[in-house]
């Protein structure tokens, strides 16, 4: 896992091999970007969706609910150049003597190709930065006799040319009533990746970026007999991302120690990798993460009343 990025003072350097800049030829063929997005989400009583795996030149979305009674989940995933968005969200409440379960499920990556210029026959390093931010949120209110239950898990990794950066992991579960909690996550992982140049003055690596995220809950009411009360139930989880995992762009370039500065970059996709390709939420996104996250805070302030 690489550590959290911070700011740190270096000399603006030129680079003194800049000159050889000049013999680079023309633009190398790099392969096409491509984008996959798919997201599921059932109910548990033979209602579901799902968008199917879309997949796109350079960006691709989906977007799936199950509304029924009980029953609110949802997925939304899109992915573009430099930039991953996903969320999941699942909602029961058990209704009278009914138990009701929901699961929503998100998926979406891409990969991308860049050529950067140089000296010719030169190797480098390159530094950049990746972020992702969001949160997960899970409660589950019922009796500690039944088997409410609420989830939800998130998985993230890129790579940039050919170093990989592992963010994936966390999981919040809450069950029977015991729990009521929401976990935010984020930060900034600084990646330096070793290039080189070719004859041609160009160094052509890929970027990648994958994630998954995923909630569950289950709402089960309880009554130890016919004559006594009944216990609701309810269940919430929310692996919400609204901006999930985006490039932050290229913090320096030093070939032989030295910052290259000014160098040239092309990508299959378009996109320009040395600023950052931070997203815009998608109002949708947005409304599922208050959906989401929103329902757990309320939960919580009840249950202090």
């Amino acid at each position: 896992m690489p550590g959290l990025a911070s700011p740190f003072a270096r000399p603006t350097l030129v680079a003194v091999a800049l000159a050889a800049a000049g013999a680079v030829q023309a633009l190398p063929a790099l392969p096409a970007a491509q984008a996959y997005a798919q997201a599921t989400s059932t109910d548990f009583a033979g209602n579901a969706c799902d968008s199917g795996l879309l997949v796109g030149a350079s960006s691709a979305s989906a977007g799936c609910a199950s509304v029924s009674t009980g029953v609110n989940a949802g997925s939304l995933a899109t992915a573009g150049s430099g930039s991953v968005r996903i969320t999941s969200n699942a909602d029961t409440q058990s209704t009278g003597l009914d138990s009701h379960a929901g699961n929503g499920w998100s998926s979406a990556g891409f990969v991308d190709w860049m050529a950067i210029a140089g000296p010719a026959g030169k190797t480098g390093v390159l530094t950049g930065t990746l972020y992702f931010s969001g949160g997960l949120g899970a409660s589950a209110n019922g009796s500690a006799n039944s088997s409410t239950n609420a989830g939800a898990s998130y998985n993230f990794s890129a790579s940039f040319f050919g170093q990989n950066v592992g963010l994936s992991g966390g999981v919040l579960q809450a069950t029977n009533g015991t729990s009521n909690s929401s976990n935010p996550a984020g930060g900034a992982f600084t990646v330096t990746a070793p290039i080189s140049f070719g004859n041609d003055g160009w160094a052509i690596g890929a970027i990648t970026m994958t994630a998954i995220t995923q909630a569950e809950s289950a709402a089960r009411p309880y009554q130890q007999t016919s004559a006594s009360p009944l216990i609701s139930a309810d269940a919430r989880a929310a692996a919400a991302f609204g901006h999930t995992l985006y490039w932050g762009g290229i913090t320096i370039l030093t070939v032989d120690g030295v910052e290259l500065s000014g160098y040239a970059l092309t990508s299959a996709s378009g996109a320009d990798y040395r600023f950052s390709t931070s997203p815009v939420p998608e109002p949708g996104t947005v409304a599922l993460m208050l959906v989401g996250l929103g329902a757990i805070s309320w939960r919580k302030r009840r249950s202090r009343l």
